[in-house]
């Protein structure tokens, strides 16, 4: 028997809830596209041609929006209701990881859950799945328990093995769905390096190149005759997945936070669907015949109900942010529903969490002065202030924990990516809680430190700078107040290119400037000082592409959380304000 999946509080055996989806059905199939050619009805099955047609609605990057629960319900509903019980909700990476206060307080287990009320049970692995170490995300976030199957295909086989430190991870995953048999293969950015720590790298153990990998298990799918057609869920660029060959009949990508659009070297689509469950990629896959004789073509849907694309240039990405307060779905949303909808216990789910987070995360840590704040906007060519606050409290955390006495130097930084709010004081009342700190620190890294030569922090200082399209640009780094320096621009090459028009990959010195009148606390630094260096775990280990920071020794974390530096900083100091920027600037 073909077990019905409840959705939108569709009962069973309830003759009204047969006519809502006969309703909802006929409304939304004029809606059906195909890539950007124009409107066609939606296909549908064929008894006469064994034609049958699948759903696939995929979110990438997600991280934790639970504030967004109850819209993706409503366009994972409306995707089911264009196809009834025929769709499957997918998920392309960064599900968990870097999230808001809500989901993160609490490990992200209300993210899960709330995963596991859209009847999600197919993802891709992210880098952010692995925020809180490769053997938390395998042992307690890929626990069979939350009924997602994690899926990573450049994984080593040996990790993936039993005992491996990611066992819980498959190649692929497939589903019987309306009499078609769906794989879904999954994998990870090959710039996971870039993104992670060294050990989370080394955990990982990825052996195999992205696209490598879901070729090799997308042609062993279709040429066993497994499956009827091959779904590929890469967290990486969606240029990343154009080197996919004829046995892929749809990718979706992620990783970037962008929408687009675009095919593979084998004539599949591309979709990347944005980010924070503020968009979704709806296709059809329509199947005819089976095994490696099938015909698989791929159909945009549009889902009605006042939704849209979520760019206009992307076609099959629909906008979902606002979905669920959208006036035209409130009648058929509710209308035979018995409070159990998707919908529902999402907006009951994120309640509850909201509730949770409030309370353990209203308690004050620290005041501003009157009309201050610190953020990120940059101004007259100078760091932000939230950039340099967290700096200067990681160095006053290091000074007073391991280096209290000692003759040398501590610099303070703080990478821009570590911070993940656009300012300190979210409320603007002047007080900072915990809630707000965590937002702004949202991700799961240790407070760190280690010792530079004054040569080796020069280098890391000039790695802000990077030539692009012939112009000089910085990449802004927060940086201690008790640093100041100047920087000059290096010369062009022989051939009138800059040093950095070339890719860094760390094995050159690719520095588009030099560094010179270096000081800290006002005193000149020389190339062979020695300088304690204070910021968190993931920056310290040539985070960011700040690979100046490897030439460190005597590397160590402190049992804390990368934010509980500056919860400490803020108690000290009350009634804080923005400190004067410390000169940097162009050497004439």
């Amino acid at each position: 028997m073909n077990r019905r999946r409840m959705w939108s509080g569709r009962r069973p055996g309830v003759a009204i809830a047969a006519i809502i989806s006969t309703v909802l059905t006929v409304l939304i199939v004029p809606n059906a596209v195909a890539g950007a050619a124009g409107t066609v009805p939606f296909s549908g099955n064929d008894a006469a041609t064994g034609t049958r047609t699948v759903t696939i609605a995929d979110i990438t990057d997600f991280h934790g929006h639970i504030e967004r629960g109850a819209d993706n319900a409503a366009a994972f509903t409306l995707a089911d209701s264009h196809n009834p019980d025929n769709m499957v909700p997918v998920s392309t990476g960064d599900l968990v990881g870097g999230s808001p206060y809500d989901s993160a307080v609490a490990k992200d287990q209300p993210t899960l859950d709330m995963a596991k009320a859209w009847g999600l049970t197919i993802s891709a692995v992210g880098n952010h799945e692995f925020d809180r170490s490769v053997a938390d995300f395998n042992n307690r976030i890929a626990a069979p328990a939350n009924g997602i199957d994690w899926l990573c295909a450049n994984v080593s086989a040996r990790n993936k093995a039993q005992g491996g430190k990611l066992s819980n991870v498959k190649d692929y995953a497939i589903r019987d769905v309306n009499g078609k048999r769906i794989g879904f293969v999954g994998a990870l950015t090959d710039a996971l390096g870039s993104v992670a720590t060294p050990q989370i790298t080394k955990d990982a153990d990825l052996d195999e190149r992205a696209v490598d990998a879901v070729n090799r298990v997308a042609h062993e799918l279709k040429q066993s005759g497994k499956v009827d057609a091959v779904v590929a869920l890469i967290h990486a660029d969606a240029t990343a997945a154009q080197g996919l060959g004829k046995d892929v009949d749809v990718a979706y990508t992620g990783h970037t936070h962008a929408v687009k659009f675009g095919h593979t070297d084998g004539g599949a689509p591309i979709y990347e669907a944005g980010s924070f469950g503020r968009a979704m990629a709806v296709q059809d896959l329509v199947i005819t015949g089976s095994g490696r004789r099938a015909k698989v073509t791929v159909e945009n849907v549009d889902l009605g109900n006042g939704t849209e694309q979520a760019s206009p240039t992307v076609p099959g990405v629909i906008r979902v942010e606002g979905l669920d307060a959208h006036t035209t779905q409130s009648a058929w949303m509710s209308a035979g529903s018995t409070g159990e909808s998707m919908v529902d216990r999402s907006q009951r789910m994120y309640a509850v969490a909201h509730a949770h987070a409030a309370q353990v995360g209203g308690a004050i840590v620290g005041t501003l002065a009157a009309g201050a704040n610190f953020d990120k906007r940059i101004e007259n060519g100078q760091e932000d202030s939230v950039g340099m606050l967290v700096a200067d409290a990681n160095r006053a955390m290091i000074q007073r924990t391991l280096y209290a006495g000692e003759r040398l130097p501590v610099v303070g930084f703080s990478n821009d990516g570590s911070l993940r709010t656009g300012k300190l004081d979210l409320d603007g009342n002047g007080k900072v809680s915990v809630r707000e700190v965590d937002s702004l620190m949202a991700l799961q890294f240790k407070a760190a430190h280690e010792t530079l030569t004054g040569r080796d922090l020069k280098s890391v200082l000039a790695e802000q700078f990077r030539f692009k399209e012939g112009q000089l640009r910085r990449r802004w780094i927060g940086i201690s107040s008790n640093v100041s320096y100047r920087y000059v621009e290096r010369d062009s090459d022989g051939d009138g290119n800059h040093p950095a028009e070339t890719a860094f990959d760390g094995d050159h010195d690719d520095r588009a400037v030099d560094i010179e009148d270096l000081t800290i606390d006002g005193k000149p630094v020389d190339d062979d000082d020695l300088v304690i260096v204070a910021s968190n775990s993931y920056l310290l280990q040539g985070g960011d592409d700040y690979h100046a920071f490897r030439s460190g020794t005597n590397y160590g974390e402190l049992n804390m959380s990368y934010s509980e530096p500056l919860k400490q900083y803020l108690a000290a100091h009350p009634q804080l304000a923005p400190k004067k920027m410390p000169t940097i600037g162009v050497k004439a």
